[in-house]
């Protein structure tokens, strides 16, 4: 069977090495001219690694990263509103709890492992149809490409989702996001604490990542999408708008290469209740985009991944399909209706509702919050039967 992969990001490199562990023959197609180390950073909790195990990517992609110990909510004058220990949920569970690296050394990591060739760059895919039981991609160069098979990993705005899943709606999850890379450390920073700090309507998160660096991100509410007051920030406006936030933060601002800066507005996906159609399937962002306000969005990729090839190594291709939609839609649903939860609690605006918010998630016992986190990251992963 050939397989055809949209997309050379997160999602599209995972289901390509796990296709090939199953022995499919498998092309991606990504529109980008050069695959270059894009992004800022991310985090890869417990579910995110046990599929990176069962795809055979764990010990390339933990060699880049650094590992977390304990993850710490704090108001912005620095207290400490909230803590997970990361040590204790690695022991509950076995094995690493979290880690953080480069977007960039994780897309590395992934490709490392295919087979040269296995990539088509320049191929901008610009519409989809079915014929008969095959699907056909067209490409901006006038290039149509037939497939037994298509797994659609071209992102929140995927042209293979809005050609063959006419339900699926992108919404705004009324917040803008920078992201950036600062180079240094700042005394007294743990390598192994990752910290997001609460202030009213803004939040700053940061962690270590390796190469003695930081990986930051910066949130600030939004009404639209492109406002263009917001558009128009650049870091010296940053610096002064978290200027009342504790340190390292306005160290690590002024030690961020303003050249570094990138700006998103946070877009999800309303669930859909379904993720394949004929012998198309969606994966990652394509299906089930969600704010990274649980760290999840590379998490979910990974694990679609992981999924979808196990069941196709086992079950014929309709029914494997019917099972992975039967795994992975109730499983988004959750992450998405969780996620937009936390963002709306996280930018509370009003000064007078702040110090409440504050004093409620301080409060919140742990056994609580363990299962909450346990619904989150303790998923298993079928084995994946390697082709011999």
């Amino acid at each position: 069977m050939h397989a055809v992969i949209v997309g050379a990001g997160i999602a599209g490199l995972a289901a390509a090495q796990g296709l090939r562990l199953i022995g499919s023959d498998v092309d991606v197609y990504e529109q980008s001219v050069r695959l270059e180390p894009l992004g800022a950073g991310l985090s890869l909790s417990a579910n995110a690694l046990r599929a990176l195990r069962a795809l055979q990517l764990y010990d390339g992609v933990v060699a880049k990263a650094q590992p977390m110990r304990r993850l710490d909510l704090l108001d912005q004058w620095g207290k400490v509103l909230q803590t997970t220990d990361l040590q204790q949920v690695s022991r509950r569970y076995g094995h690493l709890a979290m880690a953080v690296l480069h977007r960039g050394d994780l897309h590395q990591a992934l490709l490392s492992k295919l087979p040269e060739g296995t990539i088509r760059t320049g191929m901008k895919c610009v519409g989809a149809r079915e014929a008969g039981d095959r699907v056909v991609l067209d490409f901006a160069n006038g290039d149509a490409v037939e497939a037994d098979f298509v797994l659609a990993c071209d992102g929140i705005h995927s042209v293979v989702r809005k050609a063959l899943f006419a339900q699926s709606h992108e919404s705004f999850a009324r917040y803008t996001c920078w992201r950036a890379i600062s180079p240094g450390l700042p005394r007294g920073v743990d390598r192994a604490q990752l910290t997001e700090t609460w202030g009213a309507g803004k939040r700053f998160g940061l962690a270590a990542i390796p190469g003695d660096r930081i990986y930051w991100f910066a949130c600030r509410g939004a009404e639209i999408t492109d406002d263009p007051a917001l558009a128009g920030i650049e870091l010296d406006d940053l610096k002064a708008i978290f200027a009342d936030f504790h340190e390292p933060i306005p160290e690590v601002l002024e030690r961020t290469p303003p050249t570094s800066l990138i700006r998103t507005d946070i877009l999800d996906l309303d669930p859909m209740r379904s993720f394949t159609r004929g012998k198309t399937v969606l994966l990652g962002d394509a299906a089930h985009a969600v704010t990274p306000d649980l760290g999840q969005g590379a998490g979910l990729a990974i694990e679609d991944a992981a999924v979808l090839c196990a069941l196709m190594a086992r079950l014929p291709i309709e029914n494997a399909l019917r099972e992975y939609d039967a795994r992975r839609v109730g499983r988004a649903r959750l992450i998405t209706i969780k996620s937009r939860l936390y963002a709306r609690v996280a930018q509370w605006h009003n000064p007078l509702v702040v110090p409440l918010r504050n004093f409620f998630v301080s409060n919140i016992p742990q056994h609580f919050m363990d299962r909450q986190l346990d619904a989150i990251l303790d998923i298993a992963f079928d084995p994946i039967r390697t082709a011999a």
